[in-house]
C-alpha cells in the first residue's frame, strides 16, 4: 500500500503525528485552537500552562482506525515549535521581561543527542 504524502499530518501505524507553531504569548499564556483532522472534523487542542518547544501532547483516539479493527482508533501526536518575535527589545522591554519572568540570566551546556 502506498501512502500519499499529507501536508499537515504523517502517519505511523495507527497513529496520526502534526506540528503546530504557537506565538511566545501562547507559549506562555496558554492557548486554545481547533485543528482540523483528515475528515473535517474539529480536535479541540487547549493549553492552560506553559507550552515549551518541543512540548508533545496526545490525543487519545484521534488517529487512524487499526488496519485490522476498524473500531480501535490510535492517537494523535501534536509537537509544539514556539515562533520568538523577531527584532530587538528595548532596555525597559528586557527589563519588564525579566520582572515578569522572574528568572535570573542561566546557561547549562549538555549533551541533549
Amino acid at each position: 500500500m502506498i501512502q500519499m504524502r499529507h501536508p499537515v499530518f504523517e502517519r505511523k501505524g495507527d497513529d496520526l503525528y502534526t506540528n503546530i507553531t504557537i506565538s511566545l504569548l501562547d507559549a506562555l499564556n496558554g492557548f486554545e485552537m481547533e485543528l482540523t483532522h483528515l475528515d473535517n472534523h474539529k480536535v479541540k487542542i487547549e493549553r492552560d500552562k506553559i507550552t515549551w518547544p518541543g512540548a508533545r501532547i496526545r490525543k487519545k483516539g484521534e488517529g487512524m482506525p487499526n488496519y485490522e479493527n476498524n473500531n480501535a482508533l490510535g492517537s494523535l501526536y501534536i509537537t509544539f515549535d514556539v515562533d520568538f518575535p523577531k527584532g530587538n527589545l528595548s532596555e525597559e522591554e528586557k527589563e519588564a521581561v525579566t520582572k515578569v519572568l522572574k528568572q535570573s540570566s542561566k546557561q547549562t551546556a549538555y549533551n541533549g543527542l
